[in-house]
């Protein structure tokens, strides 16, 4: 199954909150889920497809390994990420579409304990556990090691892309050697983006929210119904980014799915080429 250009994310909703947001995001069109280990609620995934009735068989999983690494945990061995997946792959109920480790903290350890999760990882696939394999907040330097050991690269890259956090060397990177992006965090430009919110981020500055305004402000009423959100949604489908938008809300989920139509929702080369004078890297 070919991943799904939007897909929806579930970072910060606990399983109840999950369950419900999961089965509505399904009724509405998403194909695409987002989950991870780290979040607690991939149990709540599972429950909110079985109680959406859709064919499982249509519906596309990101789920992520907690790599240890971080927060004075040790990194998981090669045999850890084994009993990772399998547990990740019996919460969810189904086989993982695609599996990722969630940041590369391992090589924190030292090049060998980051390779030994990625083994791990192109196992786990081997194993039927998982469809395909890749990763989440990689640089260069980390997917570098796993080429110079000759080991498969992963088939995805997952990262904080938007117009003010462009990672352009790394995205070029990836795509001299056709690995897929999937961007997260699009809406951080705006000002409102998790306010009130147990985030581990904070909302942008306000000096750089007011530029955020200034420009996709414009777009988006130049485009008369076209939120802010959608412009900054649509630049990143745009650039060829898979996007992971989150509510709770129904009618948003509408209108972020919304961005995928070609015809009402494209961006002129002009207004991408503003958008991209947000970020400089």
């Amino acid at each position: 199954m070919i991943l799904p250009p939007v897909g929806f994310g579930t970072y910060l909703m606990d399983k109840d909150v999950c369950r419900d947001a999961v089965k509505r995001a399904l009724e509405v069109g998403y194909r695409h889920i987002d989950t991870a280990s780290g979040y607690n609620n991939e149990g709540g995934v599972r429950e909110g497809i079985e109680a959406s009735k859709i064919d499982r068989n249509l519906i596309f999983i990101t789920t992520k390994l907690w790599p240890g690494g971080k927060f004075g945990q040790p990194p998981k061995t090669y045999d850890e990420v084994l009993e990772d997946g399998e547990k990740s792959k019996e919460a969810l109920g189904s086989i993982i579409d695609l599996y990722l480790i969630h940041a590369p903290f391992a090589f924190g350890s030292g090049e060998e304990a980051g390779l030994a999760q990625w083994r791990a990882c192109l196992e786990l696939k081997n194993r039927g556990v998982a469809k395909e394999v890749g990763v989440s907040n990689f640089g260069i330097q980390h997917l570098q090691a796993i080429e110079k050991a000759g080991l498969e690269l992963p088939t995805y890259n997952q990262l904080e892309l938007h117009p003010c956090c462009q990672q352009r060397e790394l995205v070029a990177w990836l795509r001299e050697r056709g690995i897929g992006v999937i961007a997260y965090s699009s809406l951080a430009p705006l000002g409102s983006w998790r306010v009130g919110q147990d985030s581990g981020k904070n909302r942008m500055g306000e000096d750089l929210s007011k530029r955020v305004d200034d420009i996709v402000g414009k777009i988006s009423k130049g485009k008369g119904e076209m939120t802010e959100a959608q412009v900054l949604l649509r630049w990143a489908l745009e650039k060829g980014y898979a996007i992971l938008p989150k509510s709770t809300n129904v009618e948003r989920m509408k209108l972020n799915l919304k961005v995928n139509d070609d015809e009402e929702m494209s961006l002129s080369r002009e207004e991408i080429e503003e958008l991209d004078g947000l970020g400089e890297g």
